[in-house]
């Protein structure tokens, strides 16, 4: 099995020179790569965030975590803290009061100086408060993806740089369990491309990249809470069927879609059997 995932992953990743699959050896071109490189990644207490931040971090970069959970966030930052000292800050942020995510720029910027990378990560899946699910995952991902660009383009005293906003395999086929969570993982999806396609963004250094994984081994996926799904049944089948991915199965496809610069507007889902580019649909 792992040869097999190994196999479906490399076209992607094979093209960019230093970038390997979990279990090989990285070179140092691409830790070089990484070094400076200030981030701001929202939702990452835990989860995929977490390790997002950690990737960043090991490599070299500095990064602001934030996240809503203020316990689990505190319990991270001194985690990284103890490895990574002054590369690592932290800022408690609902990604849906716009003021506490002006904070969380502000601060980076203030901190470091410069602002590189943002990971619009912070997501849940509820779909009795319907409401709240569109303005983490969605909402919060356009608030992420205005920032970013006011903090990086060149015309607005930035240098370029590269947001990556985190959608899900929900946001590319129809899912009868979470009809919120997939029309709002379907809107980042939209929304990237949109702005992608922006002169104005092209012109002035900002990439914007989509992320599409199928389940993960995080919390997300967890059957505690009857308020996820409609229906948990159903989602038990589909990800009996489907199998869960390991969190070390998103790190290389996270490293190149940072990393390859021809990569503006990419939407890639990212599976068991490996990683693929979505076509844009067309008339």
């Amino acid at each position: 099995m792992q040869n097999q995932q190994e196999s479906a992953v490399t076209p992607i990743l094979e093209h960019v020179v230093g970038i390997h699959l979990p279990g090989h050896t990285e070179t140092r071109q691409v830790a070089v790569m990484f070094s400076g490189r200030v981030a701001v990644v929202t939702g990452s207490a835990q989860g995929l965030g977490k390790v997002f931040s950690g990737v960043l971090l090991e490599r070299g970069s500095k990064v602001c975590i934030s996240d809503v959970n203020q316990s689990e966030l505190e319990k991270t930052y001194k985690e990284f803290k103890s490895k990574y000292a002054e590369n690592v800050i932290s800022q408690q942020c609902d990604v849906t009061d716009s003021e506490q995510l002006k904070e969380v720029f502000r601060k980076t910027k203030d901190t470091y100086g410069q602002l590189d990378l943002v990971v619009n990560n912070a997501g849940i899946v509820n779909e009795k408060n319907w409401q709240q699910c569109i303005d983490v995952n969605l909402n919060g991902t356009i608030r992420g993806t205005m920032l970013g660009m006011d903090y990086m383009r060149k015309d607005k005293g930035g240098k370029g740089g590269i947001i990556l906003n985190m959608s899900s395999l929900a946001g590319i086929f129809p899912v009868n369990y979470t009809p919120a969570y997939a029309a709002s993982k379907h809107g980042v999806i939209g929304y990237t491309r949109s702005w992608s396609m922006h002169p104005d963004v092209v012109n002035n250094g900002v990439r914007l990249v989509c992320l599409c994984p199928a389940f993960v081994d995080t919390d997300m996926i967890k059957m505690d809470d009857d308020s996820k799904f409609v229906g948990t049944d159903l989602a038990q089948q589909v990800i009996e069927k489907f199998g869960v991915m390991s969190t070390d199965h998103i790190i290389p496809v996270f490293v190149n879609a940072i990393e390859d610069e021809d990569n503006n507007g990419s939407v890639i889902s990212i599976t068991l059997k490996g990683a693929n580019k979505v076509p844009l649909p067309m008339p």
